[in-house]
């Protein structure tokens, strides 16, 4: 699966791309949302790990855009955050994002995560 992950965060950004990577995930990185639409559509990206807290845009932003895009409907979206879950789980849901995955769970949660999200999103067998 080809999975965009976007954090403005160096570590962080390194963190999520090196776990999903050492899951077989083929990962492409920005650090801010600009670019993001252009690169899910020229890199047929399934999945985008967006952290919430952006520099530019915040990713709950950036999730409702995507999903407005019709191509970006089948896209598999996980928000990340070091905000309390509860809030991050309720702007997941405004934003129509697939799931949440705090950023202290990312090494043992994400990969699980993310597989489910592109299942529900596509009705694709796990990979």
């Amino acid at each position: 699966m080809r999975v965009l992950v976007i954090d403005d965060d160096d570590i962080a950004r390194e963190l999520v791309a090196g776990t999903l990577e050492q899951l077989g995930y083929q990962v492409f990185e920005l650090p801010t949302a600009i670019g993001a639409t252009r690169m899910i559509f020229q890199r047929a990206i399934e999945a985008v790990v967006i952290d919430v807290m952006l520099p530019d845009m915040n990713g709950d932003k950036l999730a409702r855009l995507l999903r407005e895009n019709p191509r970006g409907r089948k896209l598999a979206i996980v928000l990340i955050s070091s905000r309390p879950v509860d809030e991050l789980q309720r702007l997941a849901t405004a934003a129509d994002a697939d799931a949440v995955v705090p950023k202290t769970d990312i090494r043992t949660r994400l990969g699980l995560t993310l597989r489910a999200a592109h299942q529900s999103r596509t009705g694709a067998a796990p990979r």
